[in-house]
C-alpha cells in the first residue's frame, strides 16, 4: 500500500467519524475520494453520504463507481444503511443492502467498527453465515485479514469474471467455506500473504451436464512471502482433496484423499516451480518442477518423474475414458509403471516409460498378454533403443510365446528389423516393422511369413472342430494409414492341402467397435477329404476350387460377397458317402436322404460323382444360391452323378436367409426337397 492510499483512507475514516458527531446538527453529510491505487486494487470515485432527520433516523450511502482487482472490474456497488446504531468508532447496520449493477440486489446485516489504526466490516448474510473483513495499520505496516465462517460458494459465483465459453462453462451450485485469508504489507506493497480454507459440499454443473461435481470437500492452505534482499517472492500452495466426484467430460475422478503440493519463487518475470508433488489416491505419487515466463506462460523448462503407479487404477480413471469407442475399452490391466518427462523451451525432449510385470487382458478374451517387461526411452533428435519383452499371451485363443523386441526410436519413427514370435508350433516372422506418428494419427507397415502351424494344434485352440493338415503363409507389405489396413499384393496361405491366395484385403478402423473387412479370395485345389473331415461332413472325396468375390465383413459377420465353389480341374478319385449327401442336402431340404432309403440306392454307402458346385451371393442377409451351372426357373444342380453307382443332387430354394442357411448346415432340414435321380 503506498502512501497515497495510506493518507485517503485515514482521511476517509477522519470524515467518516466527524460525520458521526455532526449529524446530530446537520440533516446530511456528504464526502467523496476521486481513486485509490494499490498493487492489488483500484477505485474510483468512492461517496459516502449520511442523510439525517428531525425523527433521528439516520441513513448511510456508500457508492463506489468501479473497482478493479487485477483484470476483473465491478462497476457501481453501492452499500444502503437504512437503520443502524453507531458510536464514536462503530455502525450497526441491522437494515442493510448491498447492491451491485447487473449482478444482485441483496439484503445485508453489517457492522463497521473503525478506528484511526483498525478497521473491521463484520457482514452476516443469512444463518450462521459470516464475513469479516478487517485491517489494522500503523506508519509503517498494515495488515488485513477475511475470517469466513459457513460461507456459501454461491456468493463468489456472481463476482467470478466471465469465461470467454461462458455459457458452456459450469456454474457453482453449492459448497460453505471456512477459514481465513490474511495480508500483510508496508508502504511499497504487499509483502506477504496467507490462506487457510477449507471448502465443503462444493458443487458446480454447466447446462450440457458435461462438467459437472458434487459433494466435494477441499482444504487449502497457501503463503507467499517477499524476500527483499532478492527481490523475489517465495511461495507454497498445499491441497488436500478429501472427498467428493468431478465428472469433466469424458474424466471422471472420485476424491478420496488425494494431495497436491507445490512450491517455488517468482521474481516478476519468472515462476519457477521447486518440488511438486501430486499424490494421487491408489495410483502413485507424480514428482515435478519447472520454470517459465510471466505473464505469457511459456515454458522455459519442464520435469516429471512418477515412479511405481499403480496402472489398474491409473487406466480405469485417467486412460480408459479415451478409449470408449475402441476395443481397449474392455481392457484389464495390471502391474506397475514409472515415466519421466522433460520439456526444454517448450519444446518435449525426453520422454522413459518402464513397465514391470505388466497384464493387459481383453474381457471378452480376444487377446491377453502376461508378463510384459519394458524399459522404453525416447529423446529428441536421437535414436534410443527400447527393450520390450513379454512372457507369453494369446490372441483370437492362439496361444503365443515368449519374445523380445529390439526396437529402435528416432524422433516419431519406430522401427523393428525383425520379429520372431512363437505361435503353436510354428513362429510368425515379421520383417522392417516402421511405424510413424503424424499430425493425423499412426501409419504402419510389415512384411513377413507364417511357418508351418499343425491344423490339429490351430483348431484345438480355436476350439472349433478338429482339422488335419498345416497352415503356412507368406505376409507381403501390410500398411496402416490411421484408419484401415490394406495388403500391397496378395496374402499367400496354404491350407488343406491346396492354396488360398487373398486379393484387395483391406480392413478399417481395426480398433473400433465395428471393424469393415473387405477382400477377394481365390482358393484352389483344396482336398474335400481333409475339409469335410474336419466338420464331421461325411466323406467326400475330390478336390475343389472356391471364389470368393467382393467380401464384406461387419464386426466379421458377413454381409455381402459373391461365392461359388466348383469342382477343380484335374484327375482324381470323386466319391460321396451318404452323409455328406444329407448335410449337402441341407441347402435345399432332406428329401435325398428319404429318397435314398427307398430306392436301391440305400444299400451303397458311397456313390460317384462328376461335378459338385454352389453358389450364392449374399445381398442383405439373404443368400441368392445356385448349383453347378447357371439354370434358369428355380431348379439347380449340386451334384452331378458319374460312374456306378451314381446320384444326382438338385436343389429347387434359391432364397434363403443367411442364418437360416447357417442353421441349415449344421442340421437337416424339411424343406423344398431337391430331386435325386
Amino acid at each position: 500500500m503506498n502512501n497515497r492510499l495510506l493518507i485517503l483512507l485515514i482521511a476517509a475514516i477522519g470524515c467518516y467519524l466527524l460525520a458521526l458527531s455532526a449529524s446530530a446538527a446537520y440533516p446530511q453529510l456528504k464526502f467523496s475520494v476521486a481513486d485509490i491505487k494499490s498493487p492489488v486494487f483500484q477505485t474510483k470515485s468512492i461517496e459516502v453520504q449520511i442523510n439525517g432527520g428531525q425523527s433521528g433516523a439516520r441513513e448511510l450511502a456508500i457508492d463506489i463507481k468501479e473497482i478493479a482487482v487485477q483484470d476483473y472490474v465491478l462497476k457501481e456497488l453501492r452499500v444502503v444503511c437504512r437503520a443502524f446504531q453507531w458510536n464514536r468508532h462503530e455502525i450497526e447496520c441491522t437494515n442493510g443492502q448491498l447492491i451491485a449493477r447487473d449482478l444482485f440486489a441483496s439484503p445485508l446485516p453489517m457492522q463497521f467498527v473503525a478506528t484511526s489504526s483498525h478497521l473491521t466490516v463484520d457482514l452476516r448474510p443469512s444463518g450462521g453465515e459470516h464475513w469479516q473483513f478487517s485491517i489494522e495499520w500503523d506508519a509503517a505496516f498494515w495488515h488485513a485479514a477475511l475470517t469466513v465462517k459457513a460461507g456459501k460458494m454461491t456468493h463468489l459465483a456472481r463476482w467470478l469474471p466471465e469465461m470467454p465459453d461462458d455459457e458452456n462453462f459450469p456454474k457453482l451450485t453449492g459448497g460453505k467455506l471456512h477459514g481465513k485469508i490474511k495480508v500483510n504489507g508496508d508502504l511499497k506493497g504487499v509483502t506477504s500473504a496467507g490462506i487457510d480454507l477449507s471448502i465443503d459440499a462444493l458443487a458446480f454443473s454447466d447446462a450440457a451436464g458435461m462438467h459437472a461435481g458434487e459433494d466435494i470437500a477441499l482444504s487449502v492452505k497457501s503463503n507467499i512471502e517477499h524476500d527483499a534482499r532478492h527481490q523475489y517472492w517465495k511461495w507454497r500452495g498445499d491441497m488436500y482433496w478429501r472427498q467428493g466426484a468431478v465428472f469433466w467430460q469424458p474424466l471422471f475422478f472420485s476424491g478420496t484423499d488425494h494431495a497436491l503440493n507445490v512450491q517455488g519463487i517468482f521474481d516478476g518475470k519468472t515462476l519457477a516451480l521447486h518440488d511438486g508433488q501430486l499424490a494421487l489416491a491408489e495410483i502413485g505419487t507424480v514428482k515435478f518442477s519447472g520454470v517459465a515466463d510471466w505473464p505469457d506462460a511459456k515454458v522455459r523448462e519442464f520435469q516429471l518423474d512418477a515412479g511405481n503407479m499403480a496402472l489398474p487404477a491409473l487406466f480405469d480413471q485417467v486412460l480408459k475414458p479415451f478409449l470408449a469407442d475402441t476395443v481397449f475399452a474392455e481392457l484389464e490391466i495390471s502391474g506397475l509403471g514409472d515415466f519421466a518427462v522433460v520439456i526444454r523451451e517448450g519444446v518435449l525432449q525426453e520422454v522413459n516409460l518402464a513397465l514391470e510385470d505388466v497384464n493387459i487382458i481383453d474381457r471378452r478374451d480376444r487377446f491377453a498378454f502376461h508378463r510384459i517387461q519394458a524399459h522404453i526411452p525416447w529423446q529428441a533428435a536421437n535414436t534410443t533403443i527400447a527393450d520390450i519383452s513379454l512372457l507369453n499371451g494369446h490372441l483370437l485363443r492362439i496361444p503365443l510365446g515368449s519374445v523380445r523386441v529390439p526396437l529402435e526410436i528416432k524422433d516419431s519413427h519406430l522401427y523393428v528389423p525383425q520379429l520372431a514370435l512363437p505361435v503353436l508350433d510354428g513362429v510368425l516372422k515379421l520383417e522392417d516393422f516402421s511405424a510413424t506418428h503424424t499430425d493425423a494419427g499412426w501409419r504402419w507397415g510389415f512384411g513377413g511369413k507364417l511357418t508351418p502351424v499343425s491344423m490339429e494344434a490351430l483348431t484345438e485352440a480355436l476350439q472349433i472342430q478338429p482339422m488335419q493338415g498345416i497352415l503356412s503363409a507368406y505376409i507381403p507389405q501390410v500398411h496402416y494409414d490411421g484408419e484401415s489396413v490394406s495388403v500391397d499384393g496378395v496374402l499367400q496361405v496354404n491350407v488343406f492341402d491346396g492354396s488360398v491366395v487373398i486379393h484387395q484385403l483391406k480392413l478399417i478402423e481395426p480398433m473400433g467397435l465395428t471393424p469393415h473387412l473387405t477382400a477377394d479370395i481365390a482358393m484352389r485345389n483344396l482336398d474335400l477329404g481333409l475339409l469335410t473331415s474336419a466338420f464331421s461332413f461325411g466323406k467326400v472325396e475330390g478336390r475343389v476350387d472356391i471364389d470368393v468375390n467382393q467380401l464384406e465383413l461387419a464386426n466379421w459377420e458377413p454381409i455381402h460377397f459373391d461365392a461359388h465353389m466348383f469342382s477343380s480341374p484335374g484327375s482324381y478319385t470323386r466319391r460321396i458317402s451318404q452323409a455328406a449327401i444329407r448335410n449337402i442336402s441341407a441347402l435345399g431340404g432332406e428329401g435325398a436322404v428319404v429318397a435314398i432309403q427307398r430306392s436301391f440306392l440305400r444299400f451303397f454307402e458311397e456313390f460317384r460323382y462328376a461335378e459338385i458346385g454352389w453358389r450364392c451371393a449374399l445381398r442383405f442377409d439373404v443368400c441368392y444360391m445356385g448349383g453347378i451351372e447357371p439354370e434358369p426357373g428355380s431348379r439347380y444342380t449340386l451334384i452331378k452323378g458319374g460312374g456306378i453307382p451314381a446320384i444326382n443332387v438338385m436343389g429347387y430354394n434359391r432364397n434363403v436367409g443367411w442364418q437360416e442357411l447357417i442353421s441349415r448346415l449344421q442340421r437337416v432340414t424339411q424343406e423344398n426337397e431337391p430331386v435325386i435321380q
